[in-house]
C-alpha cells in the first residue's frame, strides 16, 4: 500500500486537483471529485480524520505536517477567490474540509426534490438517444448519491435477498422513465422491451435503442439534401408548381407507407408522421396555389431574371 506520506515529485502546492473550483452551488459534485483526487494520492486521511497529528516526538510529526500544508494548498486552490479568502487561516485540511461541508452541505431534501422532478421531466425531444441517456445517467447518479441504497446492518449477515430486491426495483424505475420519454417513433420498441420479464438492464436498453435509431435515422449516400432546385425562365415556368413527379417504375415492389403512401418506408420511420431527424435541417416553403394569380407576389419562390422551384423528389415525398 502507498504510503499516505509520500509525495510524488509532481505534487507541489501551487497544483489545483479539482477543477471546475467550488462555488455556492456545486459543493457535491465539488466534493466528490476532492475525495476521489485524494485518494488516488493515498490524502484522503487527512480530511476525513483518519490520519491524526502524531505527537512532536514521533518521527512521523514533519511528514504530517508537510502533507498536510500540502493537502491545504490543494484545497485552497480548488476553490473560489471569495471563499479561500474565508478559510486562509485555518491551520488543518481536516478542519477546511469541515469548515466548508457545513457551510455548503445543507439543503439535501431540496436538492433531491429539483431531481425528482428534472427526472421525471426529461423528454428525449430533438436530443439524439446517446443525449438524452447521458443527461438522464448524471441525474440518476446525483440522486444515488443523495439516495443510496441501504445496506445490511445484520450479524450474521442475513441472507434475504431483499437488497438486491429493492436494486432491481430501482432499475426498473430507471428503464421505465428511460423509455417513457423517448419519442414516438420508438414506440414500437418501447412496447417490446416493456413486455419483456424480467426487464432488461438500463445499459441494456440503451445499446437497443442505438440499434433502432441507426436504422430509423442512416441517411441514404445521396438523399442528405431533400430540397431539389429547378431554374425555368418565368415564361416557361408551369402553372402548378405543386404538381407531384410521377413514381419510378422501379419503386414497384418496395414498401409502402400507409401514412403518406409513398414507397420506400414504412409508417414507422416516416419522417412526415413522427418529425425528421436533427441532423437534417427542413425549410419549411409555403407554395401559391394554383388557382391564384400567376405574379410575382403570389409566387415568392420566383423572381423575374432568375427563378427557382423547391419541391421533394418522388422518394423523399
Amino acid at each position: 500500500m502507498l504510503d499516505p506520506y509520500y509525495m510524488h515529485p509532481s505534487d507541489n502546492p501551487g497544483l489545483a486537483i479539482v477543477t471546475p473550483p467550488l462555488n455556492n452551488t456545486n459543493f457535491h459534485s465539488w466534493s466528490r471529485s476532492l475525495k476521489l483526487a485524494l485518494m488516488s494520492k493515498n490524502k484522503l486521511g487527512f480530511i476525513d480524520g483518519t490520519l491524526t497529528l502524531p505527537d512532536i516526538t514521533n518521527p512521523n510529526f514533519v511528514l504530517w505536517n508537510r502533507c498536510n500544508n500540502m493537502v491545504m494548498a490543494w484545497i485552497t486552490n480548488s476553490i473560489g477567490k471569495e471563499i479561500s479568502e474565508s478559510v486562509f487561516w485555518i491551520d488543518s485540511a481536516k478542519e477546511i474540509w469541515e469548515e466548508l461541508h457545513e457551510r455548503y452541505h445543507q439543503g439535501d431534501i431540496f436538492r433531491i426534490s429539483d431531481l425528482q422532478e428534472e427526472i421525471y421531466a426529461q423528454k428525449q425531444g430533438e436530443q439524439f438517444v446517446t443525449q438524452y441517456f447521458t443527461t438522464l445517467k448524471k441525474l440518476w447518479q446525483e440522486f444515488d448519491n443523495f439516495r443510496p441504497l441501504p445496506t445490511c446492518q445484520c450479524e450474521p449477515s442475513c441472507h434475504c435477498q431483499l437488497l438486491p430486491t429493492i436494486k432491481t426495483y430501482r432499475e426498473n424505475d430507471y428503464v421505465i422513465r428511460f423509455l417513457k420519454g423517448l419519442n414516438d417513433q420508438y414506440a414500437p420498441v418501447r412496447s417490446q422491451i416493456m413486455l419483456l420479464s424480467p426487464l432488461p438492464s438500463v445499459n441494456k436498453v440503451f445499446s437497443m435503442l442505438i440499434q433502432q435509431e441507426r436504422q430509423i435515422f442512416t441517411p441514404l449516400p445521396d438523399e442528405k439534401i431533400i430540397a431539389q432546385i429547378q431554374q425555368p425562365s418565368a415564361k416557361n415556368r408551369p402553372n402548378d408548381l405543386t404538381t407531384k413527379p410521377s413514381y419510378n417504375p422501379k419503386t414497384k415492389g418496395l414498401k409502402i407507407c400507409t401514412y403518406c403512401n409513398k414507397p420506400g418506408h414504412t409508417i414507422e420511420v416516416c419522417f412526415k408522421k413522427h418529425g425528421f431527424p436533427p441532423y437534417l435541417k427542413i425549410a419549411n416553403i409555403s407554395m401559391a396555389s394554383s388557382d391564384e394569380p400567376d405574379t410575382e407576389a403570389s409566387n415568392p419562390g420566383t423572381t423575374e431574371d432568375n427563378s427557382e422551384c423547391i419541391g421533394f423528389t418522388a422518394e423523399q415525398q
